[in-house]
């Protein structure tokens, strides 16, 4: 079974990432799935497919897959545990799951992507922090970590560069990092941290308050 990461980042909170490497008839006889899933797996395409049955992978490692439950918006839960935040980037899926808010985000390297989109999700005080010779790690962290508050938010707080504050951190050190959700009534402080797995970006938030 391909499990790429499991983090423990505190008592209350798991992550783990998962490589779907398998073919979809390896993963089916792993996972077992009841009627009601093969039902829904069958009803969706290629990717998505694969993206199923890597979430329910993930799950499973989690120890989580026969709790889950969902709410009418589609988000997963485990009632009166966790809260789950799940990505999905080229073949790896990656699930969180805390007692506390919890957004995780995971993404391929693009370099030419993310410097095309850059000013669309990078304020001018977090463009004063980056260093110029790893531009492209803080690019990929700043918006995976942009990504992850979105999710918790569920896209309610839309703006990547009025909605969401990153404040200075250093690439060479593992210091938490700092992150505002900020809206018209509050500002919410967050807990992040990044983990490079090979060619991905793994970021996640937690809401210590929460």
């Amino acid at each position: 079974m391909p499990v790429t990461a499991f983090i423990v980042p505190d008592y209350f909170t798991r992550i783990v990432t998962w490589k779907v490497s398998e073919t979809n008839e390896e993963l089916l006889s792993i996972l077992k799935l009841n009627k009601r899933r093969q039902g829904i797996y069958k009803s969706l395409t290629s990717k998505r497919k694969r993206e199923y049955l890597g979430l329910r992978a993930c799950l499973m490692a989690l120890g989580l897959d026969d709790h889950i439950k969902y709410a009418p918006n589609g988000k997963p839960y485990v009632e009166g545990t966790d809260n789950i935040s799940v990505s999905h980037s080229h073949g790896v899926v990656c699930v969180g799951a805390s007692s506390f808010n919890i957004g995780v985000d995971i993404e391929l390297e693009r370099e030419e992507k993310i410097f095309n989109i850059k000013d669309k999700f990078i304020r001018e005080d977090e463009f004063a922090f980056i260093s110029k010779e790893y531009e492209k790690d803080y690019f990929h962290i700043i918006w995976g970590l942009k990504e992850a508050l979105f999710k918790i938010y569920q896209g309610n707080l839309w703006s990547f560069l009025n909605h969401y504050k990153i404040e200075p951190f250093d690439l060479k050190n593992n210091k938490p990092i700092t992150c505002w959700v900020i809206d018209e009534d509050s500002n919410i402080k967050y807990f992040a941290h990044y983990k490079k797995l090979n060619n991905y970006y793994l970021v996640y938030v937690l809401n210590y308050e929460s």
